[in-house]
């Protein structure tokens, strides 16, 4: 496609023929999502960042605290489930067995001493009250006896489905709980989400910010942009994605940018662009992404930009 022109947009003959705009970075003021004393700004104006590298952290004490609670009880939660998953141990079950011929023998003597209670209740040599004691001590060791086998029967068997569900539940609360406390933590260190130059900063150490507040200030210097304004009858022949060739004065080459984004609806002519009886015209705001690997441009510098292709 032809480069685009408009009459009026011309500065000087230095440029005929091209839409003006101004270079601008795409700002990022970046705060944390909670509130708090800042511990540590790491980065300094004019700093160049990597994606992701660490900005300024908050003083997170009390979080860390309750992240090693957490952990502390996960743990305790993952290894009671393993116990109930493992089952009781050969020296538990031997020592219940043990238990469990304690109480038969025990049993046996109730038993026999009662049935001698009761031959010499019928010889006339002792009383009815001494046979009634022997026959609740008998029933008594009886009932110790029948616990016991139960109990060793349910350790030989392991636990039951519902123990070994609830165990393992519990241990996925302690876990989820664990995950929660780390990112907490995680809220209060600050991370450039994408790499660029630091712009401003605006909280020093010590001070005390407002979650989401401004901490730090950056952009992208190889990605600016410049908003250019088509009159409303061209801007049909503008589409997204179009290339376009951007000019500014001091650089000898012209650079490559690409159509980003054209506005939805129309305005006035900028006063910084047009003369005074050019201004009530109708235009449209067109945004050109220029790339710039080698960080040439500035923010506030003019931009003439040719759409269609750069020449």
């Amino acid at each position: 496609m032809a480069g685009l022109g408009v009459a009026g947009c011309h500065h000087g003959d230095e440029h005929p023929g091209t839409y003006q705009g101004i270079v601008e970075l795409e700002e990022r003021a970046l705060g944390f999502p909670v509130g708090g004393r800042l511990r540590e700004v790491k980065v300094d104006e004019g700093d160049a960042v990597a994606a992701d590298q660490l900005l300024a952290a908050l003083d997170d004490r009390l979080e860390q605290t309750a992240r090693q609670a957490s952990a502390h009880e996960a743990s305790a939660a993952r290894a009671q489930a393993e116990l109930v998953r493992a089952g009781a141990r050969q020296e538990e079950i031997r020592a219940l067995a043990a238990e469990v011929e304690a109480a038969r023998a025990a049993e046996d003597l109730a038993k026999t001493n009662l049935e001698r209670e009761a031959r010499l209740l019928s010889a006339g040599a002792t009383t009815r009250a001494a046979v009634d004691q022997l026959a609740g001590r008998q029933r008594a060791a009886s009932a110790e006896r029948r616990a016991a086998e139960q109990k060793l029967r349910s350790l030989r068997g392991g636990a039951r489905a519902q123990e070994v569900e609830g165990a393992e539940a519990r241990a996925g609360a302690a876990a989820a709980g664990e995950n929660l406390a780390s990112q907490r933590v995680d809220l209060y260190h600050l991370h450039a989400p994408v790499a660029g130059v630091v712009l401003d900063v605006v909280a020093r150490s010590g001070e005390v910010v407002a979650a989401g507040g401004p901490v730090v200030v950056i952009a992208d210097p190889t990605h600016p942009y410049a908003d250019v304004f088509v009159p409303e009858g061209e801007v049909t022949r503008v589409a997204v994605g179009q290339p376009a060739g951007v000019e500014v004065d001091g650089e000898p080459r012209r650079m490559r940018g690409v159509v980003e984004h054209i506005a939805r609806r129309t305005e006035f002519t900028p006063r910084f662009i047009f003369s005074e009886s050019e201004r009530p015209n109708l235009v449209v705001r067109v945004r050109i992404r220029i790339d710039d690997p080698e960080q040439r441009l500035r923010a506030g510098i003019p931009a003439f930009v040719t759409l269609g292709g750069a020449r």
